[in-house]
């Protein structure tokens, strides 16, 4: 792990520089104090890893990220400041992966970055991180976004109708989940419920966030590489619905229902990244995606060495989601049922399953989603739920 280490303080650099060297010696450390070296620094030596303080004299930390992005893409990108306008950290979302708060304890965040180390024997995982880590948004349906900046401009927004919104859109809601686990927000556990992020970020910050600073990005082209965001973002509501409804069902806890709403919701992310990414010619790809029971993930790692699951945990683990969130994202494909390790997991992957099928596994493919209320699929899937879950409850 290279880092640079970027600040105006030189007892912060000091005492940065000596952790890193105590607890991970293995691991390279290069100080700068000022912005404008650290551009010459970036422009000169690749880094793994940038860690940046936000206000400085001259070139402050958004600039650096800014820069750190454009000519080190494959770098995660990190702020580590004091108190930061909300303005400037609004502004500057795009281009960090990860926002903490000074004064942060060394142990905590040596086991943040440890986070961020790819396990050399996951194939594929320093492929799918330099598909997401140059990432600086997850667009939105036009037709969502417009809706929520309708709702937010009235005097006195429906927070219900901004909720109804947000969870169904794939890009307003990961947007919301990466802000809401930065630890600028004022609390230390994860939120991984995506009705509990819009309380905890509020009416004023989410209407700053998508009224006056632009942090939401319509898709310009709502069809990338001929697959179509209408029919992803419905599929992955109803995923979404049907493993809320079966956790819930099973376990009465509303807080594993809304997570489980989350994972489903976003469980399929990693398949607008590669769409959105010309460089993966991912086209093609859907275009030999016509038999049923072939798995797209294995002609993604055909063609592209990794697939949009794994990208999708990867980008996900980059924003600070928590890992049983990434590992539900994983697993959810899983057939050995062994393979699952939380009953979100299990629900996910019970939830792709089609009613009448025989147990048949459903190859999404343009426009498969099933036509009606999702809910009422729930019934469907119980009975293969029921079988699957006193299975996986055996070992």
């Amino acid at each position: 792990m290279r880092i640079l280490i970027v600040d105006d303080d030189p007892l912060i650099l000091k005492a940065l520089n000596r952790t890193f060297r105590m607890q991970r010696p293995r691991w390279t450390a290069e100080v700068v104090d000022s912005g404008e070296e650290a551009t010459r620094r970036l422009d000169a030596t690749p880094f793994d890893l940038v860690l940046t303080d936000m206000q400085m004299p001259g070139m402050d930390g958004s600039q650096v990220l800014r820069h750190a992005r454009r000519v080190q893409p494959s770098a995660v990108r990190v702020v580590l400041s004091g108190h930061a306008p909300l303005r400037r950290i609004l502004e500057a979302e795009g281009d960090y992966h990860r926002f903490l708060v000074k004064p942060v304890d060394p142990n905590d965040l040596v086991a943040i970055i440890e986070g961020f180390v790819l396990d050399p024997h996951e194939e594929g995982a320093a492929l799918a991180r330099g598909l997401v880590a140059g990432l600086d948004h997850i667009p939105s349906l036009p037709s969502n976004l417009a809706e929520l900046r309708r709702l937010l401009g009235q005097a006195e927004p429906d927070a219900q109708a901004v909720a109804a919104v947000v969870l169904k859109d794939i890009g307003i809601a990961s947007k919301l989940l990466k802000l809401v686990n930065s630890a600028y927000m004022p609390f230390r556990r994860s939120i991984t419920d995506l009705r509990q992020a819009i309380d905890f970020l509020g009416m004023e910050l989410i209407k700053e966030m998508v009224m006056d600073r632009g942090v939401m990005v319509s898709a310009l082209d709502e069809s990338p590489e001929g697959m179509s965001l209408h029919s992803l973002w419905a599929h992955s509501r109803q995923v979404a619905m049907v493993a809320r409804e079966l956790i819930l069902q099973e376990t009465g806890d509303a807080h594993a229902a809304g997570e489980a709403y989350s994972v489903g919701l976003l469980h399929d992310i990693g398949r607008v990244v590669l769409a959105s990414n010309p460089a993966c010619a991912y086209r093609s790809i859907l275009e030999e995606a016509h038999d049923p029971w072939e798995r797209l993930t294995n002609l993604e790692r055909s063609h592209l060495g990794t697939d949009h699951v794994q990208v999708g945990a990867q980008l996900l683990g980059l924003w600070g989601l928590p890992e049983p969130f990434g590992s539900a994202l994983r697993e959810q494909h899983g057939t050995d049922l062994r393979q699952h390790t939380s009953l979100v997991s299990l629900a996910l992957h019970v939830a792709h399953f089609q009613p009448g099928t025989g147990g048949a596994p459903e190859r999404f493919v343009e426009g498969s989603f099933l036509e009606g209320d999702p809910l009422t699929f729930v019934g469907s899937a119980q009975a293969l739920w029921q079988g699957a879950l006193a299975r996986w409850r055996e070992g």
